[in-house]
């Protein structure tokens, strides 16, 4: 049988905040936030910064009150950090088109100068583990080196659809309560994010499919992912997770699950959990404080006005209507 056990550590939301108008100490707290190298320009004036953090472990939402001139220098191999301005001026030489409202992934290997003026920054920041999770190639032929090669999304419906996700996880983050929010909501945020960031910047992790992916496109593939997902949708468990207890890749699993099944695994594994909600709902206490959204959140499903229309879509009544039967 498979295994519970995926690996992956729990997923807690912590809250950290930094404000100082002294230039050395600000710009100690860029470098260490970042894990870049970030220099005062000399002679340019005072480097002041406000920060506020959502950690996450695998990634992080951060807004970023900034002014002055740093020379920026980012690790090549450290988080990869995705920006938009909504307020202020920005400008980045060499760089990119700094518009409010257009996000651009820092790509530069080489030092840029950074100008800021009452900037308001919003900087997701992506651990390579979690890029690398998402991206679906098998790790053998994963390059070696994470690379986004164009600090602009590929075009302007693929800016919106950063935009649309990072408002998503924002809300669903950022809120009073989301201090006990559960970690498969957190963990699910996270993969949203990665996937989404390589399909609106270009990069070297996604590719196409291999010839072999299609030969182990099987039943006997199909029903060890079943098996896997049943067993461990309470858990923090992705694609990747499914396909490795399937024992083929991520892409022979879908092309298995679209053949043999009419789905893909991440819509079988929502079903699944969907299911799991449903019972819960049945089986909840509304004396004890069960709600709706709780019960939502628990199994993942972070919007409470989806995850309804979807309960809605397959039970033929409002989630609502379940718990207080």
């Amino acid at each position: 049988m498979a295994s519970a056990r995926t690996g992956a550590p729990p997923a807690q939301v912590t809250r950290h905040r930094f404000a100082d108008r002294d230039t050395a100490s600000a710009c100690a707290h860029l470098c260490a936030a970042y894990g870049a190298r970030v220099e005062a320009v000399p002679g340019a004036g005072a480097v002041t910064v406000r920060h506020t953090r959502i950690d996450c472990g695998a990634y992080r939402l951060d807004e970023l009150r900034l002014d002055g001139e740093l020379t920026v220098e980012p690790d090549p191999d450290g988080p990869v950090l995705i920006v938009q301005l909504h307020r202020g001026a920005l400008t980045l030489s060499p760089g990119c088109d700094l518009g409010p409202g257009r996000p651009f992934v820092a790509v530069a290997a080489a030092p840029q100068r950074l100008a800021a003026r009452s900037a308001v920054l919003e900087v997701t920041a992506l651990a390579v583990p979690l890029l690398r999770e998402a991206a679906q190639v098998p790790d053998g032929l994963q390059p070696l080196h994470v690379r986004f090669t164009a600090p602009g999304p590929v075009d302007a419906r693929a800016a919106r659809l950063w935009r649309g996700s990072c408002e998503y996880a924002r809300r669903v983050l950022g809120s009073a309560a989301a201090a006990g929010i559960p970690p498969l909501l957190v963990a699910e945020t996270g993969r949203l994010l990665a996937a989404t960031a390589l399909a609106v910047f270009s990069n070297n992790l996604t590719g196409g499919p291999l010839p072999a992916d299609g030969l182990d496109a099987t039943p006997d593939a199909l029903r060890r992912a079943v098996v896997f997902i049943e067993e461990n949708a309470h858990a923090q468990i992705g694609l990747g997770h499914i396909a490795a207890a399937a024992h083929v890749t991520p892409r022979a699993l879908q092309y298995a699950f679209r053949r043999h099944a009419g789905t893909t695994p991440l819509a079988y594994l929502r079903r699944v959990r969907l299911e799991r909600a449903h019972e819960d709902l049945l089986a909840a206490d509304t004396g004890g404080g069960a709600t709706v959204t709780t019960v939502a959140a628990r199994w993942g499903f972070g919007h409470t006005g989806r995850f309804a229309a979807a309960y809605r879509e397959v039970y033929g009544v409002p989630p609502s209507v379940t718990l207080h039967s």
